[in-house]
């Protein structure tokens, strides 16, 4: 690595999703003396969680059969689905998805839903009535009636081969025996599991300092993050299905108006905006090897030489920025994670 030619980063910290391309408010750098989070131990995992995992591990391994037209779509099946929610004639914000493979099992969220595909075939269109739950993730939804348009565009029937089988086993790599592989899937998601905790961790550490953070956001500087993601998601699918602009503006008032959207992003630009001052005022920049981990896993997620990699970026401004981002928001995260202390509460 010693020989690769890092392209120039520069010297102050840009936010790490590269969300926002303006000017923010100057802010003083909270302090991180006191930092303290407490944090509940994972729960168990149960047999049906496991049994899920290996299934998901091993769908590799499965053979697929695409259904004729004339067929009759049954559980288990995989299904090619365009989906759009309504509740009293407006747009469900987050609901809209185009080109998206799911498969067919019962969905808590939306009950009801998925139980209609049964029975019908790979090219039915169909409109599903149902009530959205207590804990429907848009809150002003909760026990709404709602209509799914649903468009089928495929589906295929997957059938997993003897999960005991020593050719399956072999191949699936976990181990020698079922129970062996069992428990060799098991590890990976307890790993899985302690790691997804401690992003947890700092994600409270993170959200300790924004509080601490003197600043008034800007509403402004919150609608353009919304509009950025909306158009790079739903925006982008409601084009692609031919949604006028009137339904287009609708999707996006409901993104905008939601306000678990914009206290997420508002807690977001907070975060970007205490690490940069904290940056600044300690003195904290990312090290060579930050920059050449990042460089790294660019070009494993690529498959081309790392040198490679790292002249594109040095010929491309905009992706340069983008590792620019990731490496002062890791180094800025892991100054003040060392920073904090951490405790487990008893279970």
């Amino acid at each position: 690595m010693s020989s690769i030619e890092i392209p120039q980063l520069s010297a102050s910290y840009a936010q790490d999703d590269a969300s926002v391309w303006m000017s923010l408010p100057q802010v003083e750098a909270p302090s991180l003396e006191g930092l303290s989070v407490t944090i509940n131990p994972p729960e168990a995992f149960t047999p049906e969680q496991v049994q899920a995992r290996f299934l998901e591990l091993a769908r590799p391994l499965a053979t697929e059969r695409y259904r004729y037209p004339s067929e009759k779509l049954a559980w288990g099946d995989e299904v090619l689905l365009d989906i759009v929610g309504y509740s009293h004639g407006k747009l469900i914000p987050f609901s809209l998805s185009t080109g998206e493979w799911i498969r067919l099992e019962p969905e808590p969220l939306l009950p009801g839903l998925y139980e209609s595909l049964v029975g019908r075939t790979p090219r039915d269109s169909l409109n599903v009535e149902l009530t959205l739950p207590g804990d429907y993730p848009v809150e002003s939804l909760r026990g709404k009636l709602a209509r799914f348009s649903l468009q089928i565009k495929g589906a295929r029937e997957v059938t997993y081969p003897e999960l005991n089988n020593p050719a399956f086993l072999r191949a699936f790599g976990y181990g020698g025996t079922l129970a062996e592989a069992t428990r060799a899937v098991l590890r990976q998601m307890e790993a899985e599991a302690t790691q997804l905790l401690l992003c947890q961790v700092q994600r409270q550490v993170l959200a300790t300092v924004a509080a601490r953070t003197r600043v008034t956001v800007p509403a402004e500087l919150i609608d353009e993050e919304i509009r950025r993601r909306w158009s790079a998601s739903e925006g982008r699918a409601m084009s692609e299905l031919g949604f006028d602009d009137a339904r287009r503006d609708e999707s996006l008032r409901a993104w905008l108006g939601d306000t678990a959207t914009r206290a997420e992003v508002e807690l977001r630009l907070r975060i970007a905006l205490a690490l940069g001052a904290i940056c600044k005022r300690d003195r904290v920049t990312p090290s060579r090897e930050r920059v050449e981990k990042i460089l790294l896993d660019e070009a494993r997620a690529s498959g081309l030489p790392v040198q490679e990699v790292a002249a594109a970026l040095g010929a491309e401004p905009q992706n340069l920025a983008r590792i620019d981002q990731v490496a002062w928001h890791l180094t800025a995260v892991d100054h003040v994670m060392s920073r904090a202390r951490v405790q487990v509460a008893a279970a």
